[in-house]
């Protein structure tokens, strides 16, 4: 069966060949009916769409990398850090493990404790062999009464007697017999003498009978 006018248009053309049957609809006009009056211009949508949202969260997401790049680099550093300062105090102990100990003790006073070097006048000397460092580590005193507190040093004198220096000093609190005094790290060099000098006596009644011991340890040069 022939159509009048010849054959139909193709679907996506019928609003051209309407106009030739008196038809008023345009593209737009239609378009608008189809979407209930919905008309959207999709370009300036998709416009819209990317600079208002896909760039600004591009964007929040390139900042965000960064500063996480920058933490990471920040642990980086610190982890590193870590290690090192782990790794020399693991060589410091290894080297403490494989030295050798030495200790001296020395009575300083047989009885009552006086100001200044009491009965030790020249102090038990340390021997340092060739190809080793000896390191001063850890001092303990003892007396038989102390009452109110007194305050001690352990002087040493170098190898020709003519001048020292104070290796350490500590007090020790009212009615306190016992002291030590750890995690030193005082170098000590060949034929040093060690000698002590009490600085300070609290009260009227003096400590009685003091007695030093001095240790540390060899490690290699």
């Amino acid at each position: 069966m022939t159509t009048p006018g010849g054959s139909p248009p193709d679907d996506d053309y019928a609003w051209e060949w309407g106009t030739d049957f008196g038809s008023t609809l345009d593209e737009d006009t239609i378009l608008a009916i189809s979407t209930n009056g919905a008309k959207t211009k999709f370009t300036g949508v998709q416009g819209a769409v990317g600079s208002e949202i896909r760039e600004p969260a591009e964007h929040t997401r390139l900042i965000a990398v960064s500063a996480q790049g920058t933490a990471d680099e920040a642990v980086t550093t610190a982890q590193a850090a870590a290690n090192a300062a782990a790794n020399a105090e693991n060589l410091a102990d290894a080297a403490y493990e494989n030295s050798q100990e030495w200790s001296l003790e020395f009575v300083c006073a047989s009885a009552e404790v006086l100001l200044g070097v009491n009965e030790l006048l020249v102090g038990p000397m340390l021997n340092v062999r060739d190809g080793l460092n000896a390191i001063l580590t850890d001092i303990h005193v003892a007396l038989l009464e102390q009452h109110n507190g007194m305050t001690i040093q352990t002087r040493k004198w170098n190898a020709e007697g003519t001048a020292y220096t104070v290796a350490h000093e500590g007090s020790l609190g009212p009615n306190t017999t016992r002291r030590s005094f750890s995690a030193l790290s005082v170098p000590v060099e060949d034929l040093e003498r060690f000698f002590p000098y009490v600085t300070a006596v609290v009260g009227s009644v003096p400590p009685q009978v003091l007695q030093i011991c001095v240790a540390g340890v060899y490690v290699p040069e």
